[in-house]
């Protein structure tokens, strides 16, 4: 039997600013029509300032990734005792499970931060899994390079290169980069779900040997479910990104940075959360200071 490829409408990003350091390209799990499941948000952002008080995250990984473009280090702080640098071209992948707290943020003098905030959902019987963190390096990364292309492979797996990163579930992050006239092809497992993101530039999208065709400017992805491959051109020079994991097919609740099987979990991880289970952390007071001061200033 023939399978039939779904592909979302193409969605532009929604602009979002908070306070004066935090300004992003947002996209969330339902403009896709559920094709980018287990995704389920993804900021493309610029930050220069401290924005955000340490907050709670439950049932999902909190991923970062921070472009190899950006002038200044991401600063993780978490209820693990994890802290330090998110450095250009990190991966940082925070397993939130059953609870834990976290912040990050730009540092130092005139900081400028260009990354990627990306909430993966965790399946049910994954969500209340020990919290944890994993961090792969830039310099660990693998490149697949040919005439045109270059995909550096954050996560999962491509075009024969695998990421060192262990996770806690399948899933492929891949941040490409094609020159005019040049072409990349990513093969898709049966069963997942891909979004594709035009970062800068204007993508020629097809899947599955032309069976489908779109054009992704700045800023606008998409998603497909079913499609055995994602081939990517451009006429002109173009930075994309490509996430991709097994769709879960399961209900969900979502509560802010929380994000539960049913209703009444997710009031238990609220309560867990007011008890205290989820740790606590308390920044250093230099940088609480900046952040007070940031805040205060929007």
């Amino acid at each position: 039997m023939n399978k039939r490829i779904s592909v979302s409408p193409v969605v532009a990003g929604h602009e979002m600013r908070i306070g004066q350091g935090f300004n992003a390209m947002h996209f969330a799990e339902n403009d896709f029509q559920g094709m980018i499941d287990l995704v389920v948000m993804l900021d493309h952002f610029h930050m220069t300032a401290p924005t955000f008080e340490p907050h709670p995250h439950a049932g999902i990984s909190a991923v970062t990734y921070v472009f190899e473009d950006s002038a200044s280090p991401h600063h993780n702080y978490d209820s693990l005792g994890n802290q330090g640098p998110i450095q250009a071209g990190d991966l940082h992948w925070f397993v939130a499970g059953r609870g834990a707290v976290h912040t990050e943020q730009p540092e130092g003098e005139n900081p400028h931060v260009h990354a990627l905030q990306i909430f993966v959902n965790l399946p049910a019987a994954q969500k209340m899994m020990t919290p944890y963190a994993v961090h792969v390096d830039a310099a660990d990364m693998p490149v697949h390079q040919a005439p045109g292309v270059r995909v550096r492979v954050a996560a999962g797996e491509s075009q024969g290169l695998r990421s060192p990163a262990q996770l806690p579930q399948p899933f492929t992050l891949l941040d490409g980069f094609l020159e005019a006239g040049g072409t990349f092809e990513h093969a898709v497992p049966a069963g997942w779900n891909a979004m594709i993101y035009a970062v800068q530039g204007t993508l020629g999208v097809s899947m599955d040997a032309f069976a489908c065709s779109q054009q992704l400017g700045a800023g606008q992805a998409l998603g497909t479910s079913e499609a055995s491959a994602v081939r990517l051109t451009a006429a002109d020079s173009a930075h994309f990104v490509i996430l991709s994991g097994p769709a879960l097919r399961e209900p969900m609740v979502k509560h802010g940075p929380l994000v539960m099987n049913t209703l009444e979990q997710m009031n238990e991880r609220l309560l867990a959360y007011r008890r205290g289970e989820f740790g606590r952390l308390e920044l250093p007071t230099s940088q609480a200071d900046h952040l007070s001061a940031a805040t205060d200033g929007a």
